[in-house]
């Protein structure tokens, strides 16, 4: 491990991340290449959630009920690590809880949907509502906790709020595995779902608009091409997903859509879809999609959450990010990324060497 960066790893486990001159700030940074320009260097974006629960010393039980310890740990990681985006809470299934779906929440771990809504279609399809923002379930500590993130950075860091993808959202609403069959044994049934849960999501998305966030993450793991085919994501992922990327857009949102695992096959409908940028993992060459679609969107990725972030070294994380940054900076329109969620026991110093790659080896100028 070269000096500079023992001395950053170290000033990072300290808290009391190196300062950087920079001439743009995090928020003005994400902003211009979300809109495919070129800032003073590469964005960088590690997706952390459960990572900060630990840095600070809480379960992911408490990060997700209790507003005033998710907001403290995504402001004192940000603040540590100097990366350029700070997350509202995300992924806890709370829009498909708000409408019924009963969760199991273990105590350090992500939630799980263990009852669905809609066993049954005839008796079941009926009673569901669009669910209150404001009220209903944990979406008004989703609500809270975004305002308060947005009150502390201001127009400093750029807030990203979340969504689940309409497909996503149905498959909790359903079960997964219910949804997979009924594509082929229940299509009218399901897509009258489809239908409720895009609506659903709209009502929701314009309520994290007016928290204040800047830009709002759809994430849809059930969309993926380990999950379902490109004909299956094509007629009931992709034209509902379309449909709730435009109303976002509308609210005046930048919107970035996150499906994992392998979407070679599908880049193009992801960026036909409408948002602002995509996010890809490693299973995506990012020379590829650039490519491929960099005209189009803004490209978010690839850095591998297990294999080099959570199992790799510090050397590791920035020679695989300097490979991505060549891929994929050139022109603009590209944020250095984990490609998915990091894991909670990922090295501190690993996510200080990204920041300190993109700082390093990302700039345009200069």
């Amino acid at each position: 491990m070269t000096k500079i960066l023992e001395d950053l790893a170290k000033a990072a486990v300290e808290g009391n991340a190196e300062k950087m001159k920079e001439e743009m700030n995090s928020h003005d940074r994400v902003m211009a290449a979300f809109e495919l320009k070129e800032p003073d260097r590469v964005p960088v974006l590690p997706f952390v959630r459960e990572w900060c629960f630990r840095q600070v010393g809480i379960p992911f039980s408490e990060g997700m009920t209790n507003v005033e310890k998710y907001v403290y740990s995504q402001l004192y990681s940000i603040k540590k690590f100097g990366y350029d985006v700070v997350q509202g809470i995300s992924a806890i299934h709370a829009e498909s809880e708000a409408m019924g779906s009963v969760l199991g929440i273990p105590f350090d771990g992500p939630p799980y949907v263990k009852v669905p809504a809609v066993q049954d279609y005839s008796t079941d399809l009926p009673k569901l509502k669009i669910p209150r923002p404001h009220k209903d379930g944990r979406l008004p500590l989703i609500l809270e906790g975004n305002r308060r993130i947005k009150k502390a950075v201001e127009k400093e860091i750029a807030v990203m709020g979340y969504a689940q993808g309409c497909w996503r959202h149905t498959c909790m609403l359903r079960g997964t595995n219910n949804a997979f069959l009924d594509t082929k044994k229940k299509p009218a049934e399901l897509k009258k779902l489809l239908d409720i849960a895009t609506e659903s999501l709209i009502v929701c998305g314009e309520a994290v608009a007016e928290s204040g966030v800047d830009i709002i993450l759809i994430s849809d793991p059930t969309s993926s091409g380990d999950m379902i085919s490109r004909k299956t994501f094509e007629e009931f992922s992709f034209p509902y997903l379309k449909t709730e990327i435009k109303a976002f857009k509308m609210m005046g949102l930048k919107v970035c859509l996150h499906i994992c695992g392998d979407t070679n096959d599908r880049l193009d409908l992801m960026a036909e879809a409408g948002p602002d940028a995509i996010s890809i993992e490693e299973k995506v060459d990012l020379a590829q999609a650039k490519k491929l679609v960099g005209n189009k969107v803004c490209i978010v990725g690839n850095i591998s959450t297990v294999n080099v972030l959570f199992l790799g070294t510090p050397d590791q994380v920035i020679a695989e990010s300097k490979i991505a940054i060549e891929k994929a900076a050139k022109g603009g329109g590209y944020i250095l990324a984990s490609g998915c969620g990091v894991p909670a026991d990922t090295p501190s110093e690993n996510i200080a060497a990204m920041v300190y790659a993109s700082k390093t080896f990302g700039k345009y100028r200069g």
